[in-house]
């Protein structure tokens, strides 16, 4: 049997306000780490006296970022993807009003302002989990095998700076490159590290990405020698430690790479070239882990490469094999229901698909990229016969290892970000812009290479890739805040920071926070 905690998340206070979480377990047995879990209280001193009861914390966090206020539902397939009107937009109705303010950026509506409002409180709620794990982590050292300690701490401190970039790119201001004042001089939100009663005072936007960077290099200077993934060890030597599965499943961690990659990520948000190098740095050591054979581990059911075009069938519509970090999210198919419909009807109001002429416009190399071919399909009503995405979609011909799984990292923004940050040097790098770039196209089926384009024509093609690529993944809202994108496609009016700014939570802005 597996001991597993989940966590009492108090949603609706303020982050000056919360509490010491109480922590739950309960005892069951398990094939893995991520089944969900029950109640029975125990207390904070009892918890964290066995390596257990921090593995415990490690995972409640992980299944707290699967609540459907965050990365569930809301930041992953659902809110963020009509935010960036990925699909066909919605009528108002009674089932559709959520959705309607979420295209229509009425971000003070009734049923939107409850989703911002949760998506802070939610956040905030399993930082503080963090926090209270690494405040006693330390404490506890002594009780630790060195790999446990090195692990969990490393993982910790990487999903706090996770949710704090998120939140930051979330309710703080996009296209900083050209911000340079606003990212020193302008208040962000708080980033918090400890556990108190006491109001962590807001941070500036150059502040808050410190804090990101300093969690990350922390969090892979303790996983480098010790995650699994990095191969530094051979699988032997996490038997004695493994005996609950603790180790296997390592993509639905933070894991050494996603690490990088998440690095790679939040140098790029803040856009200078100093941090485009760094950027470009922690991509290119992913781009090399994945050239050096990635990882394939039966033992630890852990798989990292990227699929070829062949490879690419209903078997693995979810591409689980290229997450570099995903959460195992249960009985997504009911979640999904609504929304994600092969052969929705006209009925289905609330149906995610995009019409047949945008698919097409999407999609120029139609006959060969497997992004339309295998990762779309047709309805066939008989009036919009438009295109549904089976990124999410849980088909019964899902392998067990691509089903439950939203990918939060995944291998093509690693290379995307690469190309970026050659093509816009201060001295462009062309010829390795389209090599980064390329491989992922041809990865998809589109053989046909791009030579010898300008910088700026480069940088016009990460963008095309990054539309066909990531549907129904929660990021090109955010590539568009970032690249300060004025149209987008599906909304006839110019985006501005009135659309890609969420508002602070009234409950913040009563307790003293500014925006």
């Amino acid at each position: 049997s597996c001991i597993y905690l989940d966590f009492i998340f108090i949603f609706n206070m303020p982050v000056c306000l919360l509490p010491i979480l109480t922590a739950i377990v309960t005892l069951t047995s398990c094939s893995d780490w991520f089944d969900v879990t029950s109640n029975s209280e125990i207390r904070e001193k009892d918890h964290y006296s066995t390596e257990t009861g921090f593995q415990q914390s490690l995972i409640g966090c992980y299944i707290g970022m699967a609540d459907d206020a965050l990365y569930g539902k809301t930041l992953s397939w659902h809110a963020l993807e009509i935010l960036a009107h990925q699909f066909t937009l919605v009528n108002e109705t009674s089932s559709t009003q959520v959705e309607h303010q979420l295209q229509s950026y009425l971000y003070k509506g009734v049923y939107i302002n409850t989703i911002i409002e949760d998506i802070w409180a939610k956040s905030y709620n399993v930082i503080v989990n963090t926090n209270e794990a690494l405040k006693n982590i330390d404490e506890k050292r002594d009780i630790f095998d060195d790999t446990n300690y090195h692990v969990i701490k490393g993982e910790l401190l990487a999903i706090r700076a996770y949710i704090h970039l998120d939140l930051l790119r979330l309710y703080g201001y996009g296209n900083w490159a050209n911000r340079s004042t606003q990212l020193n001089d302008k208040l962000t939100i708080p980033y918090v590290t400890t556990v108190s009663k006491d109001i962590t005072p807001q941070a500036t936007g150059a502040e808050t990405l410190t804090y990101i960077q300093n969690d990350l290099k922390e969090a892979a200077d303790l996983l480098r020698e010790y995650d699994p993934i990095t191969k530094k060890h051979g699988e032997d030597f996490y038997a004695g430690i493994n005996t609950e599965g603790f180790y296997k499943n390592r993509t639905l961690r933070l894991n050494y790479y996603a690490v990088k990659a998440l690095q790679a990520r939040a140098y790029l948000w803040e856009g200078s070239q100093e941090s485009k190098a760094k950027a470009l740095e922690a991509a290119e050591e992913v781009i090399s882990f994945i050239d050096k054979g990635g990882f394939n581990s039966k033992t630890l059911n852990t798989y990292v490469n990227l699929l070829k075009a062949g490879e690419i069938n209903a078997s693995n519509t979810s591409l689980a094999n290229e997450q570099l970090f995903a959460l195992s999210v249960p009985q997504l198919t009911d979640k999904l229901a609504s929304y994600i419909l092969p052969n929705y009807q006209d009925q289905n109001v609330q149906a995610m698909y995009l019409q047949k002429d945008a698919a097409l416009d999407l999609y120029e190399n139609i006959s060969t990229d497997v992004r339309f071919t295998q990762l779309l399909t047709q309805s066939n009503s008989a009036t919009t016969a438009g295109y549904t995405p089976l990124k999410v979609y849980q088909s019964s011909s899902l392998s067990e290892y691509n089903k439950d799984k939203l990918s939060l990292i995944r291998l093509p923004e690693v290379y995307y970000i690469a190309s970026e940050c050659c093509a816009s040097a201060t001295i462009p790098n062309t010829t390795k812009a389209l090599k980064y770039l390329n491989t992922i196209r041809q990865n998809r089926g589109i053989y046909n290479d791009l030579e010898n384009l300008e910088p700026i024509d480069i940088l016009t093609e990460i963008g095309k890739e990054y539309h066909k690529e990531f549907l129904s993944e929660g990021i090109m809202f955010y590539y568009y805040k970032r690249t300060n994108a004025t149209t987008i496609p599906n909304f006839s009016k110019e985006m501005s920071d009135t659309e890609y700014l969420l508002p602070y939570p009234d409950f913040e802005l009563q307790s003293g926070r500014v925006q």
